[in-house]
């Protein structure tokens, strides 16, 4: 499966799609570029995996920018002759930028993991995902409990976390699967996969103590949420927190003392899990709007739940950062005011004209523990997602700039078509945007010797609608200018997160 530029300009897609797809699926492919170009093409499918060791550049990259830019995200949609249903369900593909004296390689490879073994061998889907199960007829005509059929090896398609020279991907199953990142090339899963067990995606590392954290949500009983600290491979659990219907999680925060957890009321129902209607694993969640969020602050030395505060219920998927101000906790985050941004990445909804993605609005909690209570405030007008610091230095620490995408107006394109730069000092946005361009999550990479904070670039994967091709952008963080872009010959779909390896 393996491609390279010149294969792919000899098989004639070097202007539109590296799929090199013939007869019907040709057909097709044929049929939908006739179709107006959009943002939806991102939800196509990339089947190939393809090795380009030179890719043009427009502009000129810093002679400092070395290493590589690895990305993770769904790029196959569809498995015999089933469609996957929501943008979290699709195969795992990891895509790299390399870069070197002024250069760019780039090179993608699926993740080897249970889901893709099935498809290639078997042209099955054999495995349930987060919104998709396999063989949704099964309970309808048994009328018995069917529980998921969960992969050794999860589809971890969401992110990527750094542990040294380590690399690994994750899903929100708490089995992470190494790869390596120079040639991509899968190791296999970490652990085996616990029954009736979530994770995070989002990991986090205190370079200063050697420690990372993480958490476990056990939705059968006894449910509640698990609090981890590991280091040096000894786990240490930090807390239980039981809880009746466990609320999904996808991220959390970290300050000198304290994991931040933002809770909320989007709930599983474990009796309809067990019931012969249960659906995938994403159906059997359910918004309850007359229940608080919280905010958990569990103890990083002693353990326990140090203090718990209520605020009105909003929606969670990414922190920005956390850090004290004395005895309070600041802590900001991406908020939405419910769960209708889950349903709104159905890709049924994703693909279809005049579709709208709900906005979240950056959102400043500060927190008493000592009176359990919170002071809430919007950070800026506009809106952000997928957000990213200098997270090496200013994780856990008072900070000033974020960056992320974002949604320019409710009459826009009503996907994501801005990167944004957030100040938190100030309260304003500033961003970049480019018509018909689709950009991914924006990565941060600081400039060897800053003074600034905000001196460094950022790499962003933006789909050009117009060529039906992507590019990576590099921009001056400090004023998002336009550094150099490189681009390939397809369309790479969109994804999630990623990191940059300065020595990969």
């Amino acid at each position: 499966m393996s491609l390279t530029r010149r294969r792919l300009l000899r098989n004639g897609l070097g202007a539109g799609l590296a799929l090199g797809v013939a007869g019907p699926r040709g057909l097709a492919l044929a049929a939908e570029r006739a179709r107006p170009a959009g943002y939806a093409l991102g939800f196509r499918s990339l089947t190939d995996e393809v090795r380009l060791p030179d890719v043009p550049v427009e502009g000129r990259l810093p002679g400092w920018l070395r290493g590589v830019l690895l990305r993770n995200g769904p790029a196959l949609f569809e498995v015999g002759g089933q469609p996957y249903n929501h943008w979290f369900d699709g195969l795992a593909m990891l895509h790299g930028f390399a870069f070197g004296d002024g250069r760019v390689s780039y090179a993608n490879r699926f993740l080897r993991t249970s889901a893709y073994e099935a498809w290639r061998r078997d042209g099955v889907m054999k495995y349930s995902e987060f919104g998709t199960d396999p063989d949704p007829c099964r309970a309808m005509f048994n009328r018995v409990s069917t529980l998921p059929v969960i992969a050794p090896v999860p589809n971890a398609n969401v992110s990527i976390e750094r542990l040294g020279r380590r690399f690994q991907a994750h899903t929100e199953l708490p089995v992470p699967v190494r790869f390596d990142p120079r040639t991509l090339r899968t190791l296999g899963g970490v652990g085996e996969m616990p029954n009736g067990r979530m994770g995070t995606a989002h990991p986090h590392h205190d370079p200063r103590t050697g420690e990372r954290f993480s958490y476990e949500i056990d939705l059968v009983p006894p449910s509640g949420l698990r609090v981890l600290a590991e280091r040096r491979g000894v786990r240490r659990e930090l807390a239980f927190i039981p809880q009746e219907r466990p609320g999904y999680l996808h991220s959390f925060a970290l300050t000198d003392r304290y994991l931040a957890i933002h809770t909320q009321p989007w709930e599983f129902d474990l009796a309809q899990f067990l019931g012969p209607d249960r659906g995938p694993i994403a159906s059997n969640f359910h918004w309850d709007g007359s229940q608080p969020s919280r905010v958990l602050l569990v103890d990083r030395k002693r353990g326990g739940v140090a203090a718990t505060v209520e605020l009105e219920p909003s929606f969670v998927f990414h922190n920005i950062n956390a850090f004290e101000d004395g005895d309070r906790v600041v802590m900001d985050v991406c908020s939405h005011p419910d769960s209708s941004i889950v349903d709104a990445m159905y890709l049924e909804n994703l693909r279809r004209d005049g579709s709208r993605v709900p906005r979240a609005t950056p959102r400043r909690l500060t927190i008493d523990p000592a009176s359990s209570s919170v002071r809430v405030r919007d950070l800026s007008e506009g809106n952000i997602e997928l957000p990213r610091t200098d997270y090496e230095t200013v994780n856990g620490r008072p900070y000033r700039f974020a960056y992320g995408v974002g949604v320019r107006h409710p009459r826009s394109s009503g996907f994501i078509d801005r990167l944004v730069k957030l100040d938190v000092k100030r309260g304003e946005q500033m961003d970049w945007q480019e018509r018909g361009s689709y950009p991914g999550e924006p990565v941060f990479v600081r400039r060897p010797g800053r003074r600034r904070e905000d001196d460094g670039v950022l790499l962003s994967v933006v789909l050009d609608s117009a060529s039906r091709s992507s590019y990576l952008l590099v921009l001056d963080a400090r004023d998002l200018s336009e550094i150099a872009r490189a681009a390939v010959p397809h369309h790479i779909p969109f994804g999630f997160h990623g990191v940059h390896a300065p020595n990969a």
